[in-house]
């Protein structure tokens, strides 16, 4: 999602970074913690949304700094300091160029690579740096389970609280960096070529599984078993895309007016995969 940027914007990024030409900039909106202005193939402006996003800039901008150097693929590293005002931070960054890559599709050793690459990080200059596990939409606290248990058909809710058991028991896993968003337009290709990685708000020391489940629910879910780097991990990772298909319903019940019955159809396939994969 695209919007046009505002004069104000336009200023606050010229000021920030001359260097580039902002005056075609666009702001992309599909983010959950910021806005970003984008001048192509120049920079972008990352701009928080809320009090909060704005307070946690700074340590999400010295994570990807942390990160510089130990990937093949390029970080939007910043470009100068972090601006803060009343609540609000804004921050410019690289840009890093390519598109996101065809869905259901995928070269195997790019994406192993990719994997390898992410097990590799030392977490321990990353402390204090890193996002919690469940960031996105909170741990599956028991409130929460119930609620989502409750919109479902008795067989799915069986279903799901199998997998939501398991997932319970994935918190023993030794932790590894989890991107936290590896999907989609996060994921800069260009002829088959990984150029880049971006948004590492989400990033946390968690299961590596998820990391394999989340460039799974882009490429397609066959790729598991070829990109995973054991069969250990391939197994979480198909009860991880569970998880998260409850993660949607859950999000999609908050809205009391809206009706889950299509969301529900098209998730129970996989959710129930994914139990059947948590039995054993």
């Amino acid at each position: 999602m695209q919007r046009e940027a505002t004069t104000r914007e336009i200023e606050l990024a010229t000021t920030l970074h001359p260097a580039a030409d902002w005056n075609a900039a666009h702001v992309d909106t599909g983010g959950q913690f910021h806005e970003v202005l984008v001048a192509p193939g120049e920079a972008v402006m990352r701009m928080s949304r809320t009090p909060e996003a704005a307070a946690a800039m700074q340590r999400r901008v010295d994570l990807i700094q942390a990160l510089e150097g130990q990937f093949s693929f390029l970080l939007p590293s910043a470009l100068g300091r972090v601006w803060h005002d009343a609540g609000f931070s804004a921050v410019i960054q690289r840009y890093v160029p390519g598109a996101a890559h065809l869905p259901h599709a995928g070269d195997i050793t790019a994406l192993r690579g990719v994997l390898a690459e992410l097990a590799a990080v030392d977490l321990g200059p990353l402390e204090g740096l890193l996002a919690p596990p469940f960031t996105f939409g909170g741990p599956w606290t028991p409130d929460k389970i119930e609620s989502t248990l409750e919109v479902l058909p008795q067989n799915l809710a069986v279903a799901a609280q199998q997998v939501l058991d398991a997932v319970d028991s994935f918190a023993e896993v030794p932790a590894s960096l989890v991107h936290g968003d590896l999907a989609g337009h996060n994921m800069r290709w260009r002829e088959g070529k990984l150029l880049g990685v971006i948004d590492w708000d989400l990033a946390a020391a968690w299961d590596p599984a998820l990391n394999t489940a989340y460039l799974a629910s882009w490429h397609g879910h066959d790729f598991i078993e070829a990109i995973a780097p054991s069969a250990q991990e391939a197994w979480r990772a198909r009860i991880w895309l569970g998880a998260m298909g409850l993660e949607s319903v859950f999000d999609a019940s908050l809205d009391p007016q809206r009706d889950l019955s299509s969301l529900i159809s098209k998730i129970a396939p996989r959710l129930f995969r994914a139990a059947e994969v948590a039995r054993g």
